[in-house]
């Protein structure tokens, strides 16, 4: 299973660049648009993430899992708070996932999630360095 590391890891990257990357843009960019104009419609963005970012989300914790299979051995705190944060905005994309697709309602954390989910994937990649930079240095 170990050959497999490599392409696994190339998978969960782009994954996570292309979820970050939507996050980024949604929170980042479009939250100034709109702003400073209130009529702007990102309905097309809006329409094209909940098309796509589903399957990107499956990916990436997908790939994420089959990454965590060959960290087990040396589980520590950064890994285990990563793990944990991973789990929360899984949490979180299954119930926006809920209230979209069954419910047909807005979700009512609407204003909120993707700032929040944004804010952890940032300290998802810190500890995703840290994790590297003490493994590498010790």
């Amino acid at each position: 299973m170990g050959e497999f590391y490599p392409y696994i890891l190339i998978i969960h990257l782009f994954c996570a660049i292309f979820f970050i990357g939507y996050l980024f843009v949604d929170v980042l960019i479009l939250g100034s648009v709109k702003k400073k104009n209130p009529d702007f419609n990102d309905k097309f963005f809006d329409s094209q993430g909940v098309r796509i970012m589903p399957f990107i989300v499956l990916l990436l914790f997908l790939s994420g899992g089959a990454l965590a299979s060959f960290h087990f051995q040396s589980l520590n705190l950064l890994f285990v708070l990563k793990m944990t944060l991973a789990f929360v905005i899984l949490a979180l994309v299954i119930f926006s996932l809920f209230f979209h697709f069954v419910l047909k309602k807005p979700n009512p954390l609407g204003t909120l999630i993707h700032p929040l989910v944004f804010t952890l994937c940032v300290c998802i990649v810190i500890l995703a360095k840290l994790m590297n930079y003490l493994f590498v240095a010790f």
